[in-house]
C-alpha cells in the first residue's frame, strides 16, 4: 500500500518531465552499474510515478526518452550496438514481435502468474497491461446513426471525418489497423477502401485523436480504451463505442535491448512493473486494465492473429508510407 501511495502521490507532483532532466540531474548520477535508459511511448502520467517509485525503491538512476512505438523501434535498429537503451517500455506485443531480433530473452518470475494469452513463447517481451482498441465520437455533432463498428471505416457517410494516427508513428495505431483487417477478412480490399476514406487526413500523433473529434475538427476516431476513459473523466465531448465485429485487447509490452549495458537493472525494472503495486496504479489512475486479473472482462473479442500482424507489419507500413508520400 505504502507503494501505491507513493505513485500517487507522484503522479499529483508530476511536472511533465522524465524521471530527470538532463543537465543539472547529470551531476547527481550515480555509478554505471546503477544506471538504467529507457525508451518509451507512454504518457509522462503513465511512466512517470512508476519510474520515480522504482528509483525511490531501488536508487537505480532511470534516463526516459520517449517517442512513438514504430519511431522508438527504428531508432534502437539504426543506432545497433551503440544504442544506450536499456529497455523498451511501452508498444504493442505485435510490434515488438515483428522486431524480436532487437531484444534479449526474458521471462519474469512474476510473469507465470499471467494468463496464458499474455505469455511471450520466446521470452523477447513481457506484457505490461491490456489495451482494447475502441471507437469514439462526437455525441453532440454525431446525433443519430453513430458508427456501429470497423465497417463504418468504410462508409462514404464518414469519409474524410475520420481520427486516425499513422501507423508509421504509432504501434497503437498499427495494431488498430490489423484489427480492423482482421475484424472485416471478406470485405474486399479493406486497407485501400479505409485509407481512401481518411481523405488525406492522418495525424502525426495518437494523443491527438481525441482533441480531433472532442472539437469536431472530426466526427469518429479510432484509439485506444484507456486514452477515450480518461477523456470521458475530463469532461471531453466523446462517446465510447465497442465495435459490433468485436475488437482486440492486445498488451504492450517490455523488452529488454540485446547487448544492452544495464541488463540486470532492466529486469528489474519488469519484475517491478509486473508487481501488485503498479498494476493496481494501472486500473485505479491509469485507466487501464492490467495483465494481472482477468483483464477481457465485458469484451466481445475478435480472435486477433498475433503472428500475422508481426509477420505482416513491414509490408503493411511500407504500403502505408507509400500512399502518405504520394499524397
Amino acid at each position: 500500500m505504502k507503494g501505491f501511495l507513493v505513485l500517487l502521490a507522484a503522479l499529483l507532483t508530476l511536472t511533465g518531465c522524465g524521471a530527470w532532466d538532463d543537465g543539472d540531474a547529470s551531476a547527481f548520477a550515480p555509478g554505471e552499474e546503477e544506471r538504467l535508459t529507457i525508451y518509451t511511448s507512454h504518457k509522462a502520467e503513465v511512466y512517470g510515478p512508476i519510474v520515480r517509485e522504482f528509483e525511490e525503491r531501488t536508487g537505480i538512476w532511470v534516463q526516459v526518452e520517449t517517442g512513438g512505438t514504430a519511431e522508438l523501434l527504428e531508432r534502437i535498429a539504426g543506432e545497433g550496438e551503440d544504442t544506450p537503451c536499456d529497455l523498451l517500455f511501452g508498444g504493442g506485443v505485435d510490434s515488438l514481435s515483428a522486431c524480436a531480433d532487437l531484444f534479449e530473452s526474458y521471462e519474469s518470475p512474476r510473469a507465470a502468474a499471467l494468463d496464458p494469452s499474455y505469455r511471450c513463447a520466446g521470452g523477447s517481451w513481457t506484457a505490461f497491461s491490456v489495451l482494447p482498441v475502441v471507437l469514439i465520437y462526437n455525441p453532440v455533432l454525431v446525433r443519430m446513426n453513430p458508427p456501429e463498428g470497423w465497417s463504418s471505416l468504410l462508409d462514404p457517410a464518414w469519409r474524410g471525418r475520420i481520427a486516425f494516427t499513422s501507423p508509421a508513428v504509432s504501434g497503437s495505431s498499427y495494431t488498430a489497423l490489423a484489427t480492423l483487417l482482421q475484424a472485416l477478412p471478406s470485405s474486399g480490399d479493406v486497407l485501400s477502401a479505409f485509407y481512401d476514406n481518411l481523405q488525406g487526413r492522418v495525424l502525426p500523433d495518437s494523443g491527438a485523436v481525441v482533441g480531433a473529434v472532442a472539437e469536431g475538427a472530426c466526427v469518429i476516431g479510432v484509439t485506444l480504451e484507456e486514452t477515450a476513459r480518461k477523456a470521458v473523466q475530463a469532461g471531453s465531448d466523446i462517446a465510447i463505442l465497442y465495435p459490433g465485429e468485436g475488437t482486440s485487447a492486445l498488451p504492450d509490452g517490455m523488452a529488454v535491448v540485446a547487448g544492452c549495458a544495464h541488463q540486470e537493472n532492466a529486469r528489474r525494472f519488469i519484475d517491478f512493473a509486473l508487481g501488485e503495486d503498479v498494476q493496481r496504479f494501472l486500473a485505479r489512475v491509469c485507466q487501464r486494465r492490467p495483465v494481472l486479473g482477468d483483464a477481457q472482462e465485458e469484451l466481445r473479442l475478435i480472435d486477433y492473429d498475433l503472428d500475422w500482424a508481426a509477420r505482416a507489419r513491414e509490408d503493411v507500413l511500407a504500403w502505408w508510407r507509400e500512399m502518405e508520400a504520394a499524397q
